[in-house]
Parts: structure tokens; sequence; C-alpha cells
């Protein structure tokens, strides 16, 4: 079977690091972790960004269809959802935004504040406005002290099939869900992607935080089935 070119790629940036660092490519496991991280990160961000606006919409609706199945979302009261960043080619999340509305329940957005991600309160309609370089936030802003979520969906930029995480390198959902898990509040962890920001094996560290689900175009992907 051919080996996808983006593995290629990836191969082609880590073999002579991997001599450097004795990092194991195949696996991509090493001291090395943060460094092989930004290397993947590099190549599936450039692939995702260069996705066409029908192929991005088409996908985008098929995740969003996979979503509204699963029953972390239908029983879940209280969700926590980021808001999709066009230009990076997130899967798009403001129809199921209205939708959990619809669905009569509370929706939360992230805000970055002091170095901590907060929780905007989010209502059917209501404008978003940019915050910089971050993804938009409600206007008018109106910080919750809630933090009793029964779902957090999570924007990725890469994963594997345990529920291992590649984001943006800043690392506020993994001090958000610890922060969470300190006050025993454990919500349902969901990652969306696409098909092809899946990889082998994330490279982890003590403090990642692992995803309990994964939905792509394509599937509805148990990582707690696939750890145990």
């Amino acid at each position: 079977m051919a080996v996808p070119l983006r593995y290629r790629l990836l191969f082609y940036y880590l073999v002579p690091l991997a001599e450097q660092w004795e990092c194991p490519v195949l696996t991509m496991i090493s001291s090395q972790h943060s460094e092989c991280k930004a290397l993947i990160r590099k190549e599936l961000l450039r692939e995702r960004r260069a996705l066409d606006m029908d192929a991005w919409f088409r996908n985008s609706g098929e995740i969003l269809r996979r979503v509204k199945t699963i029953p972390e979302i239908l029983d879940a009261e209280r969700i926590h959802c980021y808001v999709s960043m066009e230009f990076e080619r997130e899967v798009s999340t403001l129809e199921l935004l209205d939708w959990f509305c619809l669905e009569r329940k509370e929706v939360y957005l992230p805000y970055i504040e002091r170095g901590r991600m907060a929780a905007a309160r989010y209502n059917c309609g209501i404008r978003l406005m940019s915050s910089g370089a971050g993804p938009p936030v409600p206007d008018p802003l109106v910080l919750s002290e809630e933090d009793r979520f029964d779902a957090v969906i999570v924007p990725l930029v890469g994963f594997d099939r345990t529920g291992g995480r590649i984001g943006y390198g800043k690392g506020w959902y993994d001090r958000f869900f610890d922060d969470l898990a300190s006050r025993d509040i454990h919500p349902a962890r969901i990652g969306l992607a696409f098909g092809l920001q899946a990889v082998p094996s994330v490279p982890s560290d003590p403090w990642d935080e692992l995803l309990d689900v994964v939905v792509t175009e394509n599937e509805i992907v148990n990582c707690l089935s696939s750890r145990a």
C-alpha cells in the first residue's frame, strides 16, 4: 500500500532529526515530543488550509450530522464548544451552536482571560466579534462562572485513535480539562476533525489530556474503546 504524501513528508522532516535525537520515527515517540509535534502540526495545518471551500463546507456538514447522533451530545444539558475559524479551515461549528440552542441546551464558548480558558455564554443568533488572533467571541461578551459542563467540543490539528490530540501548541485545553478534573468535573471530551488530520500515533507527554470521542466526516471514533 502506498504511503500517503503527508507521511512521506513527515518522514522527510523527522528522519534527520531522529538520527540526531535518537527518535524512533515510526512510532513518533521520543524525549523531543514538542519538536515532533511542531513538525506534525506544521504539515497538518498546511494540508487543512489547502482544503477548497466546497470540500470544507461539505465535510463539515457531514461531521455535524454525525455529532447530532452521539449520546454524549444528545444527553448533554451544558455544552462548551469552540467557535470555528474559517481561515484556518477548522471544522465549522456555527450551525452546530444554533442547533444546540434550538435543542434547549446551555451553550458556552471559550474565552481566554489572564492566561486561562473561561466560558462565555452563547445564545442563538447572537453576534460574534473578532478577538484578535483567537476565535470570535459573543458580542456582548458575558462571562460565566458555569463549569459543570456535560460535554466539551474541542478543535483539533491532529489526532490518533486512542484520543491523542495535537492542538495549536498553547496548552489551553490541557489546562482547562486539568482544572475541571481538580474539581471533580469530567465532561465528555469530543474532538472534531477531518479525516486527513489523523496520524498513526500522537507523541504524548504526562500533561496531555486525551479525548473520549473524535468525529470525522467518515466515522465516529470511540477513543475510550481504543484505549481499553
